[in-house]
């Protein structure tokens, strides 16, 4: 088939003969100072998107640079080794400067007096999320602050409120005066006094309200806040006729008694409660004959009773397999309570008396698990354990996961006893570390704070199930993901209302041990004490 175009001409290609092709005239691209510029920007934009991306991920496990808890730096660092830096530091100043001041008299207030303790691992996680609250924009502008300015987050101070109490109490009795009437002793006259009191509830919330807005290194003095109680009004004659809790008008009738403070004591804790004489009239239907507003009484000692009470503190334990036998991890503490009814009727005994004083009656509360009993729990062999898997996960969620696991780390259930997820995971919030992930929420996937923590309590759920465990709560989630394999094996958690719980009907303790292994995404929960006598099979019916 013949083509219609021409053929071009065809060189010599004679031995010897070299071939030329001629280019003819180049032309060249002139590029002026706007086109530099544009290449100039676009490289520079290029270069700063990289920046950026590293600085993301080289952020990923680290609290940004430039943060520092209490002007100890903290940036480019993991939030363990934050915690450990600042308990380094924070031992030399567990507390800021405080005194109570009254007039020209300061007391000092040490850390020991109200067993101080500064919250370290809130301050560790609250400088940890510097930069990752808010849009994109909020989160990049909080990162320049801290790297450009610094960001300072001032950790927060728990104090034992009662302690604080007690330390204000034992300042007010070197405070506190009696109100002085007037009297007349024939023609000399002993002019009226007024007395003096303390308001210990004012002067505790005072200085807790310093603590906790104050600023970093800054001493706090807090005045005492103290009452004037006017005097009583006397009628002319004797002194010891004016002052006798008989004591009788000019017209005959019975007059009520002058009535002093009422002071409530516990000599065991050192705590002291008073009753001013204003306060003393309040609670008295009548004072002669000594009446007392039971109800009224009783509410004002129920709120005593939220300035006295602690709850007891369990041990927290871990297994040793070298010895077959627990270790101590958290030391266990009593806790106290007051005994409204018994402190009620001391009231009433000594308002009927006359007395000026009455037993502040508090009962010690022994823990449920005493790290000085452990030798007796029973607790000498792995029972059962379950498994999960989490690999693909995404940072947060393993964050979550890891964050969540170690609250469980030493838990100890007694015989009998029912372990409650959420009672001891406690508020799941951004203020506690935890982080957006991905949570079922009904029947569809969603970003909420906390996800993975489903991972944990479905863990616990099978340990427990596979153990035999009574299981008294537990819901299944909405559908089944590849993380919690197959129907029926899982245990949704959302606090404060949808828990899992199991009781443990062992006659033993149950020694609670989380294992988080984050390079092959595997967690694993066993439990610890005396394995009962039954067999457990889970079958498919």
């Amino acid at each position: 088939m013949q083509s219609s175009y021409p053929s071009p001409a065809m060189p010599s290609t004679r031995p010897g003969s070299r071939r030329f092709q001629s280019r003819g005239p180049q032309s060249r691209i002139r590029r002026g100072p706007g086109d530099f510029a544009a290449i100039f920007m676009a490289s520079l934009l290029l270069a700063l998107v990289g920046l950026g991306l590293w600085w993301q991920v080289w952020h990923t496990n680290r609290i940004y640079m430039g943060v520092s808890v209490g002007g100890v730096p903290v940036g480019a660092i993991t939030r363990a080794a934050a915690l450990s830096r600042l308990e380094e530091a924070y031992v030399r100043h567990p507390l800021p400067p405080i005194s109570i001041q009254h007039g020209e008299q300061q007391w000092p207030i040490t850390a020991d007096h109200v067993r101080g303790r500064v919250d370290l691992l809130a301050a560790v996680n609250q400088a940890y999320l510097v930069g990752r609250q808010g849009d994109w924009s909020q989160r990049f502008g909080n990162q320049f602050d801290a790297v450009l300015g610094g960001i300072n987050i001032t950790p927060s101070y728990d104090v034992d409120a009662s302690q604080l109490r007690r330390v204000v109490n034992q300042l007010a009795a070197q405070v506190r005066s009696a109100p002085r009437a007037e009297v007349r002793v024939g023609d000399t006259v002993i002019p009226a006094q007024p007395g003096l009191d303390v308001d210990v509830e004012t002067t505790v919330q005072s200085l807790l309200s310093q603590l906790e807005n104050r600023a970093s290194g800054v001493a706090i003095i807090t005045p005492l806040q103290v009452l004037e109680i006017a005097p009583q009004t006397a009628t002319a004659g004797a002194a010891n006729t004016e002052t006798t809790t008989d004591a009788v008008a000019d017209n005959g009738t019975s007059r009520a008694p002058v009535r002093g403070s009422l002071l409530l004591r516990d000599a065991a804790y050192g705590l002291e409660f008073a009753l001013d004489p204003a306060a003393i009239h309040g609670l008295l239907l009548s004072d002669n004959p000594v009446t007392l507003d039971i109800p009224a009484t009783r509410e004002l000692l129920i709120q005593w009773s939220q300035q006295i009470n602690i709850s007891p503190r369990d041990a927290r334990l871990r297994f040793d397999q070298a010895t077959n036998s627990p270790v101590i991890l958290q030391t266990s503490r009593p806790g106290r309570q007051l005994d409204v009814d018994a402190t009620l009727s001391a009231i009433q005994v000594a308002l009927t008396t006359g007395s000026d004083s009455a037993p502040l009656a508090i009962r010690s509360v022994p823990p449920a698990v005493d790290s000085n009993r452990i030798a007796e729990m029973g607790i000498r062999e792995l029972v059962g354990s379950g498994s999960s898997y989490f690999a693909g996960s995404s940072a947060a969620r393993v964050r979550n996961i890891e964050i969540s696991a170690e609250k469980f780390d030493g838990v100890v259930i007694p015989p009998g006893g029912i372990f409650s997820f959420n009672h001891f995971v406690e508020d799941v919030s951004a203020a506690n570390g935890f982080e957006d992930s991905l949570i079922i929420w009904g029947d569809r996937t969603a970003v909420g704070i906390g996800g993975g923590i489903c991972q944990v309590s479905t863990t616990i759920f099978r340990a427990a199930y596979f153990t035999g465990m009574p299981i008294v709560e537990r819901y299944n989630h909405g559908y089944i993901v590849d993380w919690y394999g197959e129907p029926g094996l899982d245990a949704t958690i959302y606090t404060p209302t949808v828990d899992f719980r199991f009781r443990n009907d062992t006659v033993a303790y149950l020694l609670i041990e989380p294992v988080v292994d984050t390079v092959n995404g595997v967690m694993t929960f066993n439990l610890y004490g005396t394995k009962p006598d039954r067999t457990v099979t889970v079958s498919d019916a």
